[in-house]
């Protein structure tokens, strides 16, 4: 077999795997985590279950390399701001926004149903805790790059929780996901507070 078989039998591995967790994604978001099949997920990858399983040997698999999977979405998501300035109120809220969107969409709906999953089934609350804990650190991460100049390294890990556990919650609350919706205005104003707050709290060096 020739390097360039072996090569295009790997990307369709890749295309494989990648069609799944999409599938997986998709079916959590809008069939729920019940109704989430092996099945229900080939039927929306296109691809049959004796593939899936030659990739995944369980259901529970497929579904923490798909937690996985968003985490590495999401994170990559939350860098894609670059790095903008943090100085202002405004800059601080601009950010906590696109936090707001990124816990709000419905790719992060993977984890939420999957959290709650969990919390009544001791073997998936086990699984998942790996993927959980890399998605908390890469998210500290991502913050401190962002925050790290004006946070102090003790506090950016509470500051965050706070951030994170108020838009989760948010989000288990909230019928209608879109962000203009009620009580979207509500929570923008929340944002801007504590951006005001985070402000006040840690001036900027320049400040100091």
């Amino acid at each position: 077999m020739t390097t360039a078989e072996r090569r295009t039998q790997a990307q369709r591995r890749e295309g494989t795997i990648g069609a799944l967790l999409d599938a997986t994604v998709t079916c959590l978001a809008t069939r729920g985590y019940a109704a989430t099949s092996t099945a229900a997920v080939c039927a929306e990858a296109g691809v049959s279950q004796g593939a899936l399983f030659r990739h995944f040997p369980t259901r529970q698999a497929l579904l923490v390399a798909t937690a996985d999977h968003v985490a590495t979405r999401q994170v990559e998501a939350f860098r894609s701001l670059g790095s903008p300035g943090v100085d202002s109120a405004d800059e601080v809220a601009a950010v906590l926004g696109h936090l707001r969107g990124l816990v709000l969409s419905p790719v992060n709906q993977t984890w939420r149903e999957l959290l709650v999953a969990a919390r009544a089934d001791d073997s998936l609350r086990a699984a998942l805790h790996p993927a959980r804990e890399s998605l908390q650190a890469q998210m500290l991460g991502a913050a401190a790059d962002l925050w790290g100049d004006r946070l102090p390294a003790d506090d950016l890990a509470a500051v965050l929780s706070i951030v994170v556990n108020m838009l989760d919650g948010l989000a288990f609350s909230a019928l209608d996901p879109d962000p203009t919706a009620a009580p979207g205005r509500t929570v923008e104003r929340a944002l801007r507070l504590l951006a005001e707050m985070i402000v006040r709290h840690y001036p900027s060096q320049e400040h100091r």
